[in-house]
């Protein structure tokens, strides 16, 4: 039998409750930094509200008023699953990718993985894609490349499988202009070019600038809550972008952008 930790006003206080407190403020706040800065992030601050109302009207023993808005969240949480079912689905995702990329860490730190790319590695294979990159550039032929260390067989999936080495020459040819393939984006993992026009989740943030198009929105929506890194060349204007973490760098040089994909194929998660 659980001993009570302390009593307030009469309320018996126990661990479990104590528990509970935290694990509810964690998830909420877990899904509130998810949908921060987006359209959902004032639906999310409502059913919080709805709720808190709930639980007052409930206390008070109120049984017509509790059985309106239960009828009312009922619905309402299903009307929220069809409108909001590619957020969901990404949400799921990202929860999915994290605890992967966290159970397979912690296995690469006790069984040291032999085809780890090192220094070297990452020097060579930052170089041939900034260089594709900015080959790309000079044409101002669109690309939309995403480096990744973790199989991602949804992104995939969504595409034409390859399993290709990684080389320049493939890559131009990939995203010319007539090229079957140049739609959507190219998936890389290591030195392999995993797919090639691959469908991206498109990010929901309100505040981005206006002339930013569907590549890089996409580049953005990829790297939402996941350790992706997305490589952009606008069609527009030929400059290249990368995106990291839900942000969006525009119009590095090339020695910027040889940098960061360097510190992303050298870092370890």
């Amino acid at each position: 039998m659980l001993l009570p930790l302390f009593e307030i006003s009469g309320v018996t206080i126990k661990a479990p409750l104590i528990l509970d407190i935290l694990i509810t403020g964690y998830l909420i706040y877990f899904v509130y930094k998810y949908v921060r800065g987006t359209a959902a992030v004032n639906i999310f601050i409502g059913i919080i509200l709805f709720l808190i109302a709930r639980a007052i009207v409930s206390g008070f023993n109120m049984p017509l008023l509790t059985t309106i808005l239960q009828s009312i969240f009922d619905i309402g949480i299903l009307g929220l699953i069809i409108i909001f079912q590619p957020e969901i689905r990404r949400f799921l995702l990202m929860i999915g990718d994290n605890t992967l990329k966290g159970r397979f860490g912690f296995l690469d730190r006790i069984f040291p993985n032999s085809t780890e790319i090192n220094q070297d590695h990452a020097q060579k294979y930052a170089a041939l894609i900034t260089d594709t990159l900015f080959n790309l550039g000079q044409t101002k032929t669109g690309a939309l490349i995403v480096l990744t260390k973790v199989n991602t067989d949804v992104l995939v999936n969504s595409g034409q499988e390859l399993d290709a080495k990684l080389t320049s020459a493939l890559l131009e040819n990939i995203f010319h202009k007539n090229a079957p393939l140049h739609d959507g984006a190219a998936i890389v993992k290591d030195e392999r070019i995993l797919a090639a026009s691959c469908i991206l989740p498109v990010t929901s943030q309100t505040d981005l600038a206006t002339d930013l198009g569907l590549r890089h929105r996409a580049a953005i929506g990829v790297t939402e809550n996941t350790n992706h890194l997305a490589l952009v060349v606008s069609e527009q204007n030929g400059n290249v972008s990368y995106s990291y973490d839900g942000k969006l760098f525009r119009n590095v040089s090339s020695a910027e952008a040889k940098e960061r994909i360097k510190k992303y194929y050298s870092e370890t998660d």
